[in-house]
Order: structure tokens, then sequence, then C-alpha cells
């Protein structure tokens, strides 16, 4: 069983739990030319779905079944219970903020490329005392909390560093995604992410992001993965994990000076990126807490996926989707039996 730097096993009884954005993604499309001002088009597809990087981790784990808790809020509004509909009891303790529902408008293009245009909403109030009150009866021992789309919730950005400590403190393996920062990497930026760092057992970035955090540009990057993912690896705690997502190319980690690459299996039918990092995150980490070998928890990462973003309306894929061999790593474990009688049983024989 993998042991964290941190010392603490990954428990597969134990939930995973993200902290992150969630909102409502409406996809429409496909635009290829800005419209005159002052004028109505209409286009073929439209799609509205769950959007954020919390949002769309806790869908695809939804839709595998997998043992988890969301850590979000909403907005005091019928976008905001349209959301908390699509998760059922899952949706139980989330924070309802006195704000409009954050609302995402993707626009899509012919080439598979998306423009999207957003407001602020109940995600600019999301703090961590709002964290700390839904994780109040989280079972955190063994389990894995991953921290999505920092840089999009403002108030809980300077308080990060104590959050992901006191997660740790309480024995949970802490990932962190801070997906693009809305203003670039910044200096303000780059002294946070370092702050958090070595408070992190998984990072899980994509190869701009990686780039960005370095200061480098994103052929660079790609021309030399194995040097730049090491440098990366040094940030961290000894032991932690980067991932780095490359889209087509798949997945590669590095712990310390080790580094592993994963390919997808086969083509994939690209129809719909959106979340694709965001759906590589619930396979990795359900397989990761599974206790599976690192290059499997890519693999699964790249598997899910692949799956999801093949799919049009997005689908996000079921254990019953998945080939064989990532099916095995992600489905619970079996439930131990036993011979002991029930009572009614007793009376009832």
């Amino acid at each position: 069983m993998r042991k964290t730097p941190n010392g603490i096993h990954p428990d597969p009884a134990r939930d995973i739990i993200s902290i992150g954005t969630i909102n409502i993604d409406q996809l429409l499309g496909p635009i290829d030319h800005w419209p005159n001002r002052g004028t109505e088009t209409v286009y073929p597809d439209y799609e509205m779905r769950v959007g954020g990087g919390g949002g769309i981790f806790g869908a695809a784990l939804l839709a595998l079944g997998a043992n988890q808790r969301m850590v979000v809020n909403i907005g005091n509004d019928e976008m905001g219970q349209w959301l908390k509909a699509q998760f059922g009891p899952l949706a139980d303790h989330w924070h309802q903020s006195e704000a409009v529902t954050s609302v995402t408008i993707g626009l899509t293009h012919s080439d598979k490329e998306r423009t999207f245009l957003s407001n602020q909403g109940h995600s600019a109030l999301f703090n961590a005392d709002m964290a700390r009150k839904m994780l109040k009866h989280a079972e955190l021992k063994g389990s894995t909390t991953l921290l999505v789309g920092n840089f999009l919730m403002p108030r809980l950005v300077p308080e990060c560093t104590s959050l992901l400590s006191e997660l740790r403190d309480a024995g949970s393996i802490v990932a962190l995604d801070t997906a693009w920062p809305t203003g670039g990497w910044t200096n303000a930026v780059q002294d946070h992410v370092q702050n958090w760092l070595p408070l992190v057992d998984i990072l899980l970035i994509n190869e701009a992001e990686a780039a960005g955090f370095l200061g480098i540009d994103n052929d660079s990057f790609t021309a030399n993965v194995d040097l730049h993912i090491t440098d990366i690896s040094r940030k961290l705690a000894p032991g932690a994990i980067v991932v780095v997502k490359r889209g087509s190319l798949g997945a590669s980690a590095c712990t310390g000076t080790h580094v592993l690459h994963a390919a997808p299996d086969g083509p994939v039918n690209v129809v719909d990126t959106v979340g694709a990092g965001d759906c590589f995150n619930a396979g990795f980490l359900l397989a990761f807490q599974h206790g599976a070998p690192l290059v499997n928890c890519l693999h699964a990462g790249i598997e899910v996926a692949g799956k999801a973003i093949a799919s049009h309306p997005r689908r996000y894929p079921a254990l019953a989707d998945l080939n064989a061999r990532i099916r095995a790593l992600l489905q619970p474990a079996p439930q131990p039996t036993t011979n002991h009688k029930t009572f009614d049983q007793v009376e009832n024989g």
C-alpha cells in the first residue's frame, strides 16, 4: 500500500473529498464569427450542464459510484437549486450564499476550441470557514482531499495554507489542482503556490499550467518534460507526486527524480474537451484511493477523461463503460463475507 510523505495510507473505505468551484456551464455554438451588435443569431447546438472544477470532478466520481464528499457553495436562486438537484443527497450540506449562482457561457467553435464568459456570482464568496463547517463531520484520516480552482475563489486564497495544513494534520491526503490563474502567473500567485506546495501530496496540473508556473513557454516544457517535471517535484515535500496532464499524449508523473509516462491505449474521438482535466483527476484519485500503482493511476485518469470527452451531450462514464483493466482498478473492494446470522434469521429459522 502506498504511503504519502506525511506517512498516511489511502483508505479505500474513506471518501474522496473535493473543495472547489461549482457552477452552471451553458455551451452554445458553433460560433466562428462574432455577430454584429444589435442583431440576433441562432445556433444549432446548446447544452446546459454542471461546470466548475469541483462540479465536474464530483459528477465524474458520481458516475463511477465513488464514495465522495463535495465541499462547495451555491447561489440563492433557481440555478443553485438546479445544481443541488443534479447531486441528490451529496448536496444536503452545501453552503448557500446570498448571491446569484456563477454561470459560464461557453462559446464553441468549429475547430473544437472554446471561449468562456463567466460572472463571479457565488464562487467569489467561498471561504475557509464555509469549508471547515462542511468538513466538520467528515472522516478525514485516510481520505483524499482535492482543492481545485483556488484562484476562482478569491476569499479562499489567503486561507489556503492554513486549510491545507489542517487537512494534513487531520490525516487526509492533500491533492491540489490550481487550474489556470485568471490573472496569469504573477508574483503574488507564485508566492501563494510556493507556500502551498510543501503541504501537497499530489499536484495535478496540465502542460500549460506547468510551463506557466516555471516561467517558460509550452514548447520548452514539451521539449524536455522529464527535466521540467523534476524541477516542479523539487518544490514539493520529498515523496510527493507531480502529475502533468498532456492531452492527446496522455499524462506524466514524477516522484523525486523518477518520472513515468502513460499514453492512451488507442485513439480518442475528441468531441468536447471541456472538463477533461477534472475527469482525469476523478479517475486518477479514485485509483490512488484504492492503492493502485502510480502508472495505473495515470491510465485510469486517461481512460475516464477519454470516455467523457468523446461524448455529446456530455456523459460521464460509469464503471461498465471502462475497459476491464481500468474497471478492476476503480470498482469498490468486495465486502468480507460472514457466517453470522442476524437476529431475525435466528428467530425465523
